[in-house]
């Protein structure tokens, strides 16, 4: 139901046809997050559409595997007005890894185009930590669009990207530990 929303299109009714391309819009709902007691799924659906044809649709989810996980914070920017358009959303996660000291996170990016391809891609994280009151903070920052997307803020973060037909996306990954 959200990616319906998400995705629907508003066309205007009695328009003389036009030769012109439809405008392309890119847009993404609020990242849900959903939490246990020893794990936090963040997941976040975003998509352009020309019209009301839906020209790519990507879906970002990240699990975060520790004793106690919270969203820090997220955040949303819409597209720029003009081209290229693209959306931009920016989570950020906090786990303790508890007793054993095991922690690990998953982010996993999917796909589709027009034509129902799907490229899926991912970025994986594990270890064992010493202290285990020690905090692991994961920023994790999506870009996805149509056309040329922004520079990367942090060159020096972990970066994994693909594209589907007109789309493309980029997941950038920041990964501190503070002591406990």
């Amino acid at each position: 139901m959200v990616a319906a929303l998400l995705l629907g299109a508003v066309t205007s009714s009695g328009a003389a046809a036009s030769t012109e391309a439809p405008a392309a819009r890119c847009t993404a709902a609020r990242p849900v997050v959903s939490s246990t007691e020893t794990a936090v799924e963040a997941r976040v659906l975003t998509g352009c559409t020309a019209g009301e044809l839906v020209v790519f649709r990507a879906a970002l989810t990240f699990r975060a595997h520790g004793t106690s996980c919270t969203a820090v914070s997220e955040e949303l920017e819409a597209d720029p007005a003009t081209e290229p358009q693209w959306i931009r959303v920016r989570l950020e996660l906090a786990c303790a890894p508890g007793e054993k000291g095991l922690l690990g996170s998953n982010t996993t990016v999917e796909m589709h185009d027009q034509h129902t391809r799907v490229v899926t891609y991912g970025l994986s994280d594990s270890l064992t930590e010493r202290d285990p009151a020690a905090r692991h903070l994961w920023t994790i920052e999506f870009v996805a669009g149509l056309g040329d997307l922004p520079v990367a803020p942090d060159p020096a973060a972990r970066t994994s990207s693909a594209s589907a037909g007109h789309g493309s996306s980029r997941t950038f990954v920041d990964h501190q530990v503070n002591g406990g």
